[in-house]
């Protein structure tokens, strides 16, 4: 007579070869994308985004796009009733927090931002992540002052 084994020990094998197999790739997605043109020429523009993925914890490494020579990471800070900037190393977030860039918080400055742009236009972003594969997207370009896509 053939023995069988019980139904929920070989049930939970399964699930537990199934998660330990097919775990996530890191992923991001970017939402809001904007780039804000500089009110004079010359000076920077700034990108403004929000960043989200299913890792714990992942971190972006950068931000290239064609409509700018170079773009730094900053942050704006309070020193008592003065404002300032700071550069940005490596902001993490996670799975349950978003990383968001807007205007008087975190935010891209773009350098050397590429004439002829006008608002209305789209122009490809890229980020760079610790663990995720690179996220290429399109921004809105808008105006001076124009700002973050939800505000």
């Amino acid at each position: 007579m053939m023995k069988t084994m019980p139904l929920r020990p070989v049930l939970g094998l399964i699930a537990l070869a199934l998660a330990t197999g097919c775990e996530r790739k890191p992923a991001v997605t970017a939402e809001d994308v904007v780039i804000t043109l500089p009110a004079m020429p010359g000076a920077p523009g700034a990108a403004y985004f929000r960043l989200e993925t299913n890792t714990v914890p992942e971190r972006l490494t950068g931000i290239t796009s064609p409509a700018a020579e170079r773009v730094e990471l900053h942050e704006t800070r309070m020193n008592g009733a003065m404002a300032g900037m700071a550069p940005l190393d490596r902001p993490a977030f996670d799975a349950d927090r978003s990383l968001a860039f807007v205007p008087g918080g975190r935010h891209a400055m773009l350098f050397g931002v590429k004439s002829g742009l006008k608002p209305g236009d789209r122009v490809a972003i890229s980020f760079a992540f610790e663990q995720a594969q690179p996220l290429t997207v399109e921004a809105e370009v808008r105006g001076p002052g124009q700002g973050h896509a939800g505000h």
